[in-house]
């Protein structure tokens, strides 16, 4: 028989992995959870803009290429008007290598070329995205940058480069995302390049009514 201390046991082991799950829905239904600041040089924008963006994101992803030209237009186009976060979310399950590259693009980032290494990632996706073997791409786009690659090697390696980009995983995952790219565009979700464009044109009237100068004002000479 089951005696009563156990039975108790088990009812409250049963609460908390309801209170547990319904946490995790409030979590992904209104956006909130475990949040951390991106590291600078993944970070792009005033902390005080009107539109603040974080990106989860995979470097073998195809669709996560075409959104990363859709952020740095934007970028150019909104200027101090936007902020934008970049996380990672390699899907290890299907891109062999897109954790590897995302340690690679952070330890490029500690040498000040981050941009630079994500944009040789995405643009030479099919040179390593499918590789059997450890690309040899990733050592090929650090020299073509000027970066020490040893250094790069030795900083990817540690567990801190590794902790960074499993809480930026955790942290998504705990938001509900299932697929990159994926886009919190002041709290509200937009998954895909598609999706991502189209809540940018949401915010154009409300920019472009930000900078009209009051009514009866004339503007300064």
């Amino acid at each position: 028989m089951i005696n009563k201390r156990t039975a108790r046991l088990a009812v409250l082991g049963g609460l908390l992995m309801f209170v547990a799950a319904i946490a995790i829905l409030l979590a992904r239904q209104f956006n909130v959870g475990p949040a951390r600041p991106a590291p600078g040089f993944r970070t792009f924008g005033p902390a005080g803009a009107l539109v603040q963006i974080t990106e989860y994101s995979d470097y073998a992803c195809g669709a996560c290429r075409a959104a990363a030209d859709a952020a740095e237009k934007m970028l150019k186009v909104y200027g101090p008007d936007v902020r934008l976060e970049l996380k990672h979310y390699p899907l290890v399950n299907i891109h062999r290598w897109s954790l590897d590259a995302a340690a690679y693009a952070d330890c490029a980032g500690e040498q000040g070329k981050f941009k630079e290494y994500a944009a040789q990632l995405f643009e030479n996706q099919e040179k390593w995205g499918d590789a059997k073997e450890k690309p040899k791409e990733f050592e090929a786009f650090a020299s073509g940058l000027n970066l020490d690659w040893p250094a790069m090697q030795a900083c990817a390696a540690t567990p801190e480069t590794l902790k960074r980009i499993k809480l930026d995983m955790a942290e998504a995952e705990m938001k509900g995302v299932n697929a990159t790219p994926t886009f919190f565009i002041n709290g509200k979700r937009a998954v895909g390049p598609a999706q991502f464009t189209e809540a940018l044109r949401k915010f154009d009237t409300m920019l472009k009514a930000r900078r009209q100068p009051p009514a009866g004002n004339c503007p300064e000479k």
